[in-house]
């Protein structure tokens, strides 16, 4: 007979999970790749949504023939970042690099939904409205995408046919945009940002950072603007919706949260 006793064990909490969501290989390392790689050394699980392969962009003098070739080299690279940076799994929509504005945003939308519920995270961090410090229109398409789904992804009655699927509604607890500090007179940043409210120290890991992004191999020609707008001293994200934060400014985007 199987013993029916209820164990006293307390079950397991499930571990804390970090997703990001970009549009181009390369996102991930400029915008946050410190913030990951501490993540992902603390435990957290950590994964990417990039809705492009950057298929528009530079090659850097690594020699491709065509837009699809660079497509491939370039997703491969994002994987080759992530296991750098520690990031668990990778989701590539391989959308038109530059033409995001003028994808079906319920589409983008949606996938982006099955995302979330299939990663189930605490936190999201995406570019703000803003279009991160180049003011790119993919990122600012990514950015209107992903709030979005930020707030559909726990309705049971948004994108029902992935329920039919079997994923389960899954409301994360806060939403994150990428931030940076006011922009200085003669510095390298001349846009502004959804004011941080949160400031993460980056010192201990932009040795990682420096790797994941050497290799991006096709983007190194962007490696001065690289040390200038993002290896910087801390990263920076402002609360865009969910758990009001502790405090006006954290050093921890799971702050609060238990």
């Amino acid at each position: 007979m199987p013993d029916e006793t209820p164990s006293s064990a307390a079950p397991s909490a499930a571990p804390r999970a970090l997703a990001a969501v970009f549009a181009h290989p390369d996102d991930e390392t400029f915008s946050m790749g410190a913030a990951l790689a501490r993540y992902a050394a603390a435990g957290v699980v950590c994964t990417i949504l990039c809705a492009t392969d950057g298929d528009a962009g530079r090659n850097s003098d690594v020699a491709v023939s065509s837009r699809a070739e660079l497509a491939a080299a370039r997703r491969a690279e994002l994987h080759a970042a992530a296991r750098v940076l520690g990031v668990r799994d990778v989701w590539s929509l391989g959308l038109g690099d530059g033409e995001l504005p003028r994808a079906d945003a319920d589409a983008l939308t949606g996938e982006i939904v099955r995302f979330l519920r299939a990663q189930r995270p605490q936190v999201v961090v995406t570019f703000g409205p803003e279009g991160a410090p180049n003011a790119h229109r993919d990122h600012r398409a990514i950015s209107r995408a992903a709030t979005a789904a930020f707030f559909l992804a726990g309705l049971t009655t948004a994108f029902p046919d992935q329920l039919d699927d079997g994923l389960a509604p899954h409301a994360p607890a806060r939403l994150y945009y990428a931030s940076w500090e006011p922009p200085r007179l003669g510095g390298p940043i001349d846009v502004e940002a959804v004011p941080l409210t949160a400031r993460l120290d980056a010192r201990p890991w932009n040795a990682a950072k420096v790797r994941a992004f050497e290799a991006h191999r096709t983007q190194r020609s962007l490696r001065d603007r690289f040390v200038a707008t993002a290896l910087t001293d801390a990263e920076c994200f402002a609360l865009a919706a969910g758990v009001a934060q502790p405090v006006p400014v954290v050093d921890d985007l799971f702050a609060g949260l238990g």
